[in-house]
């Protein structure tokens, strides 16, 4: 599959604030001149424990550094002097900023010196554990390598399909008999897909469209409205690729050969191919198709388990 593959270099401080005021609950306590001029180019957090103390050996600079509750406690013991030599060492290596987690008061000295050299302090009312967590997978999900793709991502029975094909072959209407049956749309016409730190494909709809479905003579459709919230998902997993098509590459195909496969975001999906036809349930296809790749992966093959009788038939036969 020929995508094009796009990866986030940096997030400006300002965006980090933005992205966190509500998942992260984020404020933005000084240093507010410096938010666009500091950068975050790592999807990591940070403690920056011995480097308050001056050691900056394998010092992870470009991570956002957080300060929990035994760096605020070192820094209220030292004298405001020794405090703003702390915070200036770490400052002079170039970080993008400092979050303070667990309400911890903090120095005012720390505040002046982050105002007088417009280095962005944030503080959060989360845990260190808490902020670590979240922040990790919002720094991870936008730092990942990301691509978009013309498809429809539906979710059967837990695995996340990717329905393709030609304008003509009719996806929107299998999709909407998907969602009659129960399943979960995820984005129609425009899918989003990243890949995770762990290699996990994740699809999701532009936020302007999310929910809605155009059907050629009809118009839109607003899903929630007509199955549901339940019907609708912001995201969900991208597991298997089905591609409609007039007539099958391969006509004399037994059913016996493992399913083709397709790589993206190098990630190697199996990929089924389905004849879209008169006569044909594309539907009821997609749902077997996904039930089979839910049996492969929990170790059950038909396939093979019809090989191997076929093999002892014939030594029996021998």
């Amino acid at each position: 599959m020929q995508i094009l593959i796009k990866k986030n270099e940096a997030l400006s401080v300002r965006r980090f604030l933005d992205m966190g005021r509500a998942s992260l609950q984020l404020a933005l306590v000084a240093g507010e001149s410096g938010l666009d001029t500091h950068a975050i180019t790592d999807n990591a957090v940070n403690r920056p424990g011995l480097a308050l103390t001056g050691y900056f050996k394998r010092f992870a600079s470009k991570r956002v550094q957080y300060l929990g509750f035994c760096e605020l406690s070192y820094l209220l013991d030292l004298d405001p002097e020794a405090q703003l030599h702390a915070i200036d060492g770490i400052d002079e290596v170039g970080i993008p900023c400092f979050v303070v987690t667990d309400r911890i008061p903090i120095p005012n000295a720390v505040v002046a010196h982050c105002n007088q050299r417009s280095l962005p302090l944030l503080s959060t009312h989360l845990t260190s554990a808490e902020f670590v967590e979240r922040a990790t997978i919002a720094l991870d999900e936008y730092f990942a390598p990301n691509t978009v793709l013309s498809g429809t991502l539906v979710e059967v029975n837990g695995i996340g399909v990717l329905i393709q094909g030609l304008p003509a072959v009719n996806k929107s209407v299998s999709t909407i008999v998907l969602i009659e049956h129960g399943h979960t749309l995820i984005a129609d016409e425009v899918v989003c897909v990243s890949r995770s730190h762990d290699g996990l494909l994740i699809g999701s709809g532009k936020d302007l469209a999310r929910g809605f479905m155009e059907f050629r003579g009809i118009g839109l459709l607003k899903v929630s409205e007509h199955f549901g919230a339940h019907a609708v998902r912001a995201k969900g997993p991208v597991d298997l690729i089905v591609r409609f098509l007039d007539v099958l590459p391969n006509a004399e195909k037994t059913g016996l050969e493992a399913p083709s496969e397709d790589t993206l975001l190098d990630c190697t999906l199996p990929l089924i191919q389905l004849p879209v036809c008169s006569g044909n349930d594309a539907c009821r296809l997609v749902e077997i198709a996904a039930t089979l790749h839910l049996l492969r992966k929990r170790g059950h093959n038909p396939a093979e388990e019809l090989a191997q009788r076929l093999l002892q038939q014939m030594e029996t036969s021998a």
